[in-house]
């Protein structure tokens, strides 16, 4: 084909897709005039005429546009409608690491010596970090007091202060301290150190100034149980913990602000927070209560419960300042920073229905401190005499659920502390992990070995060092700072134990068999170290981070059985069933957890029941629990 002339007539020598018949181009195309029998390139007009009569390209693309949309509309409603009805993820609260994570608490001159001096250091504890961190899973330590004058001092007197800018020479250097902060934070663990603002030794640098000192008062009463009275330059000064001391006046504001300069200098240093010992005694009045509560009054102390004497609002509002220097530190590194409180060794323990140390938590317009340990499941519960009542000495969970509900996420629960004895209660021990609050692991308490009531004597920490209670029947303060049985020999606590015999000595005078060489040994079946491990790693589940804590009660009475059970539960969360007893008596009964969930995963059985295989599914409707008399921890998981 080929084109004819320049006015773009095609002659007809082949067929082309042009339309049938001759097209008048009068109108369109003057140059067409009198030209017949030929064709025209086609016109809209042409090309919707041929659309018309040939339809199905027509209804192939309206039918594809129709398509389009049908599907886009589709999906966007689809998309909407799984928005709307797909559940909402379960709420997960920001925890800070004391609720997210385990704490340890450690005395570092008694954990590991790595100068051969047979006492503890920091350079010592800081080559046990990954014990700390990967074989018990804790995430945050607390140190002891570590301040000049802990253990050295004239006086061979253990828990003094001479300098809280420095640190005990035994244990090392400020450098040494610098470099455990940088391996602890190198490590994920946060660092926490100990304070005790209630009083300092009478060689402190702040006795110069006596307007910082508490005046002498014949009407408050010692914690020891006489005089109260201490000398400083032929003066007297009121002392709670004996002549040694000398109690700082905190309602003076310069003593407040020394106190809240102690607080920033360490908080710089790169700590992650203060654990403040002692606070009952902050601030005391001068008259007891006069009331009786304890049967047996082996000193003044004790016959009469100084309640008006310790726990004063004015002791909460001196932790309300620290409490601001803590929160300012904190907001300005960006990183929280933690406030914990101890009553510290009042002598008394928790009521029935109330643990008055709560009340340094302070209110929700006018906060405190974050956490404050509890002694719930500390030895007696913290009463070092027999209250009126015995039935307040029992630590278990019956007891726990009569505190106060909102406090119970601030509790930071133990089961030993710096002035109550290590005690071997499986069941005690499992609950810090299981109920609501901050666990804190006290350093040897993966053992679960308590010690006997006999006085030290060996060649190593803390050797002839006594504490304000030696002499009367208080023991607990020593028997809580014994060194760390690493192995038998004692070779892990200090290398200059090595051909010595005084650390296998100490180990059976103080009925110790356990170390942390035989429970880590391989053919071991389970310890209490392995059951230690389990729980560290199965509080990280959400409803035991979290979760409401609710008594199980069956048709059978589970206080008659003993059987402590209940349910931890977080919204959108599997649900836990734990069942803890510690009685020596053989007990046995069929329980129905169905209301709580249709199956239960047996996730920790302590000690093992072949019934129960672990992480094997079984019905909730019918359980059948049997206690042979031992120690019994069992962890069920709901499907």
């Amino acid at each position: 084909m080929s084109l004819s002339g320049t006015n773009g007539r095609v002659p007809i020598d082949e067929e082309v897709g042009f339309l049938p018949t001759l097209k008048d181009t009068t109108d369109t195309n003057k140059d067409n005039v009198g030209q017949k029998d030929t064709y025209c390139l086609l016109t809209r007009e042409d090309l919707i005429q041929l659309d018309s009569k040939e339809p199905f390209w027509y209804r192939l693309r309206w039918g594809l546009f129709i398509l389009f949309w049908v599907v886009w509309v589709a999906l966007l409603v689809a998309a909407i409608l799984i928005i709307v009805f797909t559940p909402k993820c379960p709420p997960r609260p920001v925890l800070p690491f004391w609720r997210s994570t385990t704490g340890y608490l450690v005395n570092p001159f008694a954990y590991e010596d790595s100068s051969n001096d047979k006492i503890g250091d920091l350079k010592g504890l800081a080559k046990r970090l990954d014990y700390i961190k990967s074989t018990i899973g804790a995430g945050f330590i607390v140190l002891s007091s570590i301040f000049s004058g802990q253990y050295t001092n004239d006086q061979k007197t253990l828990g003094l202060v001479d300098d809280f800018f420095s640190i005990d020479p035994a244990i090392g250097t400020m450098e040494d301290f610098k470099s455990l902060v940088r391996s602890c934070h190198k490590n994920g663990i946060y660092l926490i150190l100990t304070m005790d603002f209630n009083s300092v030794s009478i060689k402190h640098p702040w006795t110069e100034f006596t307007h910082l000192l508490e005046p002498y008062s014949s009407k408050k009463v010692s914690r020891l149980g006489g005089d109260a009275k201490t000398v400083i330059q032929g003066a007297n000064y009121y002392s709670v913990f004996g002549s040694h001391f000398v109690d700082l006046n905190l309602r003076e504001t310069g003593a407040l602000d020394r106190v809240a300069d102690v607080a920033k200098f360490w908080l710089n240093e790169g700590i992650d927070g203060i654990l403040l010992d002692n606070v009952a005694f902050y601030i005391e009045n001068n008259t007891g209560s006069g009331a009786s509560i304890t049967k047996e009054l082996e000193s003044q102390w004790f016959s009469e419960y100084p309640a008006s004497q310790i726990y004063t609002s004015e002791s909460v509002e001196v932790v309300r300042k620290i409490r601001k220097v803590v929160d300012e530190m904190s907001e300005s590194s960006g990183k929280p920073k933690l406030l914990a409180v101890d009553a510290g060794n009042t002598g008394y323990g928790i009521g029935k229905t109330e643990d008055i140390s709560m009340q340094f938590l302070g209110t929700k317009d006018s906060p405190a401190a974050h956490v404050v340990i509890s002694r719930q499941f500390v030895k007696q519960r913290g009463w070092k005499a027999p209250p009126l009542n015995p039935e307040e000495m029992e630590n278990n969970v019956f007891t726990y659920d009569m505190l106060s509900v909102d406090d119970r996420n601030s509790m930071a629960l133990t089961t030993v502390s710096t002035c109550d004895s290590r005690q071997s209660d499986l069941v005690a021990l499992a609950s810090t992990f299981l109920l609501p609050g901050t666990c804190l692991l006290y350093y040897g308490s993966e053992l679960n070995e308590g010690t006997r009531n006999v006085n030290f004597t060996g060649d190593f920490y803390p050797f002839d060092e006594k504490t304000i209670f030696t002499g009367s029947k208080e023991t607990d303060v020593l028997l809580s700072q014994l060194a760390m049985p690493w192995d038998q020999a004692g070779v892990g606590f200090s290398p200059a134990l090595t051909n010595s015999t005084s650390f296998t000595e100490y180990l059976k005078r103080f009925g110790l068999s356990e170390t942390v060489e035989s429970a880590t040994s391989s053919g071991r079946g389970a310890t209490s170290f392995s059951l230690v491990k389990d729980l560290v790693a199965i509080r990280k589940n959400e409803s035991l981070l979290w979760g409401e804590f609710r008594l199980l009660k069956s048709s059978i009475t589970t206080e008659e059985l003993k059987f402590q059970i209940f349910e931890r539960k977080a919204e959108g969360f599997p649900a836990f069933i734990i069942v803890l007893r510690n009685e020596p008596n053989v007990a046995s009964g069929t329980f129905d957890f169905s209301s709580v969930c249709s199956n239960i995963i047996p996730k920790i059985i302590y000690p093992a029941n072949k019934n129960f295989p672990i992480d094997q599914a079984v019905s909730s409707q019918r359980v059948y629990l049997h206690s042979n008399g031992e120690p019994m921890v069992y962890v069920f998981k709901c499907e």
